[in-house]
C-alpha cells in the first residue's frame, strides 16, 4: 500500500487495522490488541495513549471523521498510529469527499517537520471539511429561521427537529478532534503546540465548536419561539371556544326552557309569544355580551376576527 516519504516523516497508508502491514509497526501490547479487536465495528471514537518510556511516546485509536445524518451505520472511521518516529493509517477514501484534495494535503505535507504534523494537517484537512458543510449547512438554518415567521406548522416543527439532530452530530465529530488536539499535546508536550499544523488544527476546531455552538443556540431559541406560538395560539383558541360558548347559552337555556312538554306553559299560547322569545334571547345575549366586553375579555378576539376577515379580502 502507499508509503509517502517526506523530509522529516513517512506516512503509511494501509489498507485496514487488521491488515499485516498495519499491525506490522503496531508495539506487542494488550492495549493495542484490544483496540485492534474493537475497531472491527467501531461504532464510537476510541483513543489510547502510551506516555510510560520517555521519548516512546505513542497515540493511537479510530476517529470517526464522517457521519450520516440518515443512516447511523454510514459513517467513515479514521484509524491511526502515530509516534515520533511512525505514522501509520488506514486507507482514507478522499475521493468520496470533495472537499478532501490529496495531491493538495500531500503537498501541504512536503513541509512537514515531523510525523506528528503530517497528522495534523490530515486531522485540520477533516475539519475543513466538516466546516465546509456546517457553511452549507447554515443556507437551511437561515430559510428555517424566516419559516417560523411565515409558515409556522407542523412541518416546519418537524424540520427544526431534523436540524437539531443534525447539529448533535456535528457536536459529536467534533467532540473527537478536540480529543485527539488535547491528547497530542498530552502525549508529546507543549512543543507540539508552538508548531503551526498543530495551531492551525487546533484554531480550526475551535471554530467548528464556536459555530456548532451558535447554531444550537439558534435552533434552541427557535424552539423557544415555536413554543411560545403554539401556546399563544392555543390560549386564544380555548379563549375564543370559551367565549362564544358563553355567548351562546342563553340560547341554549331559553331553548331548553321553552322546549319543554309541560301541560301548563301559559307562553306557548301568547300571540308574540314567538317574538318575545327572540326579543329575550337577543337581548339576554347582548347583555352577556356587554359583560364580557366591560371585563376586557372580548377585545382580542374580535380584534383577531377583524384582521382574519381583512386577510381574506
Amino acid at each position: 500500500m502507499p508509503q509517502y516519504t517526506f523530509k522529516h516523516a513517512i506516512w503509511h497508508e494501509e489498507d485496514g487495522v487488521e491488515d499485516y502491514n498495519f499491525r506490522k509497526f503496531l508495539p506487542k501490547n494488550k492495549k493495542m490488541h484490544n483496540w485492534i479487536d474493537q475497531s472491527k465495528k467501531t461504532a464510537v471514537n476510541i483513543l489510547h495513549t502510551h506516555t510510560v518510556d520517555r521519548g516512546q511516546e505513542a497515540l493511537w485509536g479510530s476517529l470517526i471523521y464522517r457521519q450520516s445524518a440518515k443512516s447511523k451505520d454510514s459513517r467513515e472511521v479514521f484509524h491511526f498510529y502515530l509516534s515520533e518516529e511512525v505514522f501509520v493509517t488506514n486507507k482514507i477514501d478522499f475521493e468520496q469527499d470533495a472537499d478532501l484534495e490529496k495531491d493538495e494535503i500531500l503537498r501541504q505535507m512536503e513541509n512537514a517537520t515531523s510525523t506528528i504534523e503530517i497528522m495534523n494537517i490530515i486531522l485540520g484537512e477533516m475539519v475543513a471539511s466538516i466546516l465546509h458543510k456546517i457553511d452549507s449547512f447554515e443556507e437551511r438554518l437561515h430559510d428555517l429561521l424566516w419559516a417560523i415567521k411565515e409558515e409556522n406548522n407542523k412541518k416546519t416543527l418537524g424540520e427544526i427537529e431534523n436540524i437539531r439532530h443534525e447539529i448533535l452530530l456535528w457536536k459529536h465529530l467534533i467532540m473527537g478532534f478536540q480529543e485527539i488536539k488535547i491528547a497530542i499535546k498530552e502525549t508529546f508536550g507543549k512543543k507540539v503546540a508552538e508548531e503551526v499544523e498543530y495551531q492551525r488544527t487546533a484554531d480550526r476546531i475551535d471554530r467548528c465548536v464556536m459555530l456548532v455552538n451558535a447554531y444550537e443556540d439558534e435552533v434552541n431559541n427557535m424552539v423557544d419561539i415555536e413554543n411560545v406560538v403554539a401556546n399563544y395560539r392555543g390560549n386564544e383558541i380555548m379563549k375564543t371556544l370559551t367565549v362564544l360558548t358563553t355567548l351562546f347559552t342563553p340560547v341554549m337555556a331559553w331553548g331548553a326552557l321553552w322546549g319543554m312538554n309541560f301541560e301548563n306553559m301559559p307562553e306557548l299560547k301568547w300571540q308574540i309569544g314567538y317574538i318575545m322569545s327572540i326579543v329575550v334571547i337577543i337581548g339576554t345575549t347582548f347583555v352577556l355580551y356587554l359583560y364580557l366586553k366591560r371585563k376586557g375579555w372580548m377585545g382580542d378576539i374580535l380584534q383577531s376576527i377583524g384582521r382574519t376577515t381583512s386577510g381574506k379580502k
